[in-house]
């Protein structure tokens, strides 16, 4: 039996949970194929099966805060070769990782969760993407008036620096704990959640990434001699959950086959409905 465990990194609302509650769902449903399939779970069964309940019910799942966050989740899977893997990644919140960011320490057991794992999942919502506010951009006569004498405010980083540049810096951490693996390269896995929002403009997630989050992308393309990168556009819940209608169409379209919500677009626009692709990928590499 392998023993393989996955990080899983993103900050607030990125997708984490939605992810694990499509997840939950899917392993125990038969009528979608998937990659990855179910054969024991140790962790807090209760807590697995209301993510699992609240998917199926297309209710908005509540996203992990530092207080409800699990130490850590182990499914054990096998795929179509009857490989059997212990698999074991944590449910941390977003603020943990922006904390991460904003103080430049990391707490030791998320190190060797780092250090010992076997693969890394980003999740990123471009809903939530803080855009970068360039100079360049500010009409020519703001950036001429001269500055009054005003109250210089304190930052907030996490609320304010973008996206791209505290997800990079949490790479760079990564890249630092993983310097003595160097005999391979870092398995990692891009995905944009919330795929529904941006598949009319993209076809590939890459292109979502290059385009929206360029720092991102052209830090992964300068290191690609550490990180082994594929890029997922994943739709867990399949649609808005913004009102009750919304939510009630999604179980009405789906009612005979409710796994056919998720959506999974791999780099190559192929397009299915088994979540567990990107874990199987990532873990396989």
């Amino acid at each position: 039996m392998d023993s393989k465990s996955c990080f899983i990194l993103g900050l607030p609302s990125a997708g984490k949970t939605s992810y694990l509650a499509a997840l939950a769902y899917s392993l125990q449903q038969k009528q979608v194929e998937t990659k990855l399939h179910w054969e024991s779970f140790s962790g807090d069964h209760q807590y697995l099966a209301s993510l699992a309940e609240t998917w199926l019910t297309a209710e908005p799942v509540s996203r992990t805060s530092t207080g409800l966050q699990q130490t850590s989740l182990t499914i054990c899977l096998s795929d179509c070769e009857g490989k059997i893997f212990n698999i074991t990644f944590p449910d941390l919140s977003g603020e943990t990782f922006q904390k991460q960011y904003v103080d430049r320490e990391i707490d030791g057991s998320m190190a060797d969760s780092i250090i010992n794992g076997n693969g890394i999942l980003v999740f990123i919502n471009p809903r939530e993407i803080i855009e970068p506010a360039l100079i360049s951009e500010l009409p020519l006569e703001h950036r001429l008036k001269p500055v009054p004498n005003t109250e210089i405010l304190e930052r907030e980083p996490a609320n304010a620096d973008p996206t791209e540049v505290q997800i990079v810096e949490l790479l760079q951490d990564i890249e630092f704990l993983t310097k003595n693996k160097r005999y391979k390269k870092v398995p990692l896995s891009i995905i944009v959640s919330a795929w529904d929002i941006v598949d009319a403009s993209y076809s590939i997630p890459e292109t979502c990434i290059r385009e929206r989050i360029p720092l991102l992308w052209q830090f992964l393309k300068a290191n690609d001699d550490i990180f082994l990168t594929s890029y997922y556009g994943v739709s867990a819940q399949g649609g808005s959950l913004d009102t009750g209608e919304e939510s009630e169409y999604l179980i009405d379209q789906f009612e005979t086959n409710p796994a056919e919500r998720i959506v999974v677009v791999n780099n190559a626009g192929e397009k299915s409905h088994d979540i567990t692709l990107p874990l199987w990928e990532v873990m396989n590499k």
